[in-house]
């Protein structure tokens, strides 16, 4: 499994894991716990991972950080795809968290940012 960390503004930190199998799944499992899901929601979670193109945000204020999970996908679009989802759920969850306006320009540059550092970290889609 791959992991990238995104630093946002040394107020909030956001782990991607993506290109996993099932001998990822422990890992996958101990970190869906150490956010907050319980046993019984982290085999769900690792269910609907399991298929392709989905994906997953879990977040926890209490430490301020967020873990994203993104599964194997059918194209590079639908890797992208699900990935700006998840970095788009992780921005609610900040916004909400800071009490940022929803529609603001730091809104906006918010999911700009988080965006543009998966993009250079990564450099390519996980797929298949």
């Amino acid at each position: 499994m791959e992991n990238k960390y995104i630093d946002v503004g040394n107020k909030w930190g956001v782990v991607v894991n993506y290109d996993y199998d099932l001998m990822d799944y422990d890992e996958m499992w101990a970190i869906m716990r150490s956010f907050g899901l319980t046993s019984k929601n982290a085999n769900k979670a690792l269910k609907i991972l399991s298929n392709y193109n989905t994906g997953m945000a879990i977040t926890n204020d209490d430490i301020k950080m967020s873990t994203i999970f993104i599964s194997k996908a059918s194209t590079p679009s639908e890797w992208w795809n699900t990935a700006i989802h998840e970095l788009k759920h992780v921005a609610d969850a900040i916004i909400s968290y800071y009490d940022v306006e929803w529609d603001s320009e730091d809104a906006a540059y918010l999911t700009g940012y988080m965006t543009k550092q998966l993009v250079e970290s990564v450099c390519e889609p996980c797929y298949d």
